[in-house]
């Protein structure tokens, strides 16, 4: 998410009472906005191979997790529609192609799922919602192998 949302979970996630499930929802709906936006800039701007490839898959498996939060915001009666990607100031947009991009870019994404990882799972395990229960606990395995690959992305760098 570079940078830029890292800790949308944190509040819903030490709540003492459950996370209302539309917080989370628009929390995961934006992460995977900006997580898109992150994976056209590796595709646009990155210098090698693999961080093309790293954007190609965080785009491709970002629009699923968001077709599944819109789906089950829709079933909920949830609005997303005020959701867009963050802009922040540890952004790798200004960043032009090339090795710099790929180890700004790489760094900032194992940083990132890291802390989504840890944000998604304690709100899992404090919701009282079984649907989004299962929504979290069915896409955490899609986030830690991107987590594995970005982790490979920095090392290689």
């Amino acid at each position: 998410m570079l940078g830029m949302g890292a800790c949308l979970f944190v509040g819903a996630a030490r709540a003492a009472d459950a996370p209302a499930t539309a917080e989370v929802l628009n929390k995961m709906h934006n992460s995977n906005l900006t997580e898109i936006e992150a994976g056209k800039l590796a595709q646009d701007n990155g210098h090698s191979k693999a961080t093309k490839d790293y954007g190609r898959m965080l785009v491709a498996d970002r629009k699923s997790a968001d077709q599944q939060v819109m789906a089950l915001a829709k079933e909920e009666n949830i609005d997303l529609s005020a959701s867009a990607p963050v802009v922040g100031s540890n952004s790798v947009a200004d960043l032009t192609a090339g090795s710099t991009f790929d180890r700004r870019f790489a760094r900032s994404m194992v940083e990132d799922d890291k802390k989504e990882i840890t944000e998604l799972t304690a709100a899992r395990d404090h919701t009282s919602d079984a649907n989004l229960k299962k929504m979290l606990t069915d896409m955490l395995p899609t986030l830690q192998k991107d987590e594995t690959m970005a982790e490979g992305l920095d090392k290689a760098k």
